[in-house]
């Protein structure tokens, strides 16, 4: 299930942004920061939150959490970020326009915005997270 929701999100973010890497947590793990591609969108799984479990415990309505983290690398402006910052605006505006509500498959809901954790920089990059939230159920199956 889990599998299922980031293969959607990496096949939305794929279609929507043609010239952009699209990269999952597997892929990034060979990846030293200053040969990463860029511009790319890091599509990376954070966790859960059980909302609501069926009392005979065999099925649980969980929140997933997703993050795409849009990785820029402008050195146009490099003491001021002022370039990075613009393309990362960019960015995140087409990601927001083609993720806030998609519906993803294996889903009971759409995707919604959520809180992120703050923009980073290094060594030239710049890293902003759009946070996303979506619901789906875990069933046992026997």
């Amino acid at each position: 299930m889990f599998t299922n929701i980031e293969t959607a999100l990496v096949d939305v973010l794929k279609a929507a942004l043609p010239d952009v890497h699209i990269l999952t947590a597997d892929e990034l793990s060979d990846i030293e920061e200053g040969r990463q591609p860029t511009p790319a969108v890091h599509v990376i799984y954070n966790g859960y939150r059980v909302i609501e479990n069926r009392p005979d415990k065999k099925a649980s309505r969980v929140s997933m959490n997703w993050m795409t983290v849009i990785a820029i690398r402008n050195l146009s402006d490099r003491s001021g970020g002022s370039g990075a910052r613009k393309d990362a605006v960019a960015l995140s505006d087409k990601i927001a326009g083609k993720l806030l509500g998609h519906h993803v498959a294996s889903s009971v809901g759409p995707l919604a915005l959520t809180n992120a954790p703050a923009p980073a920089g290094n060594k030239g990059f710049l890293y902003v997270p759009l946070a996303w939230s979506v619901e789906t159920i875990l069933q046992r199956t026997d």
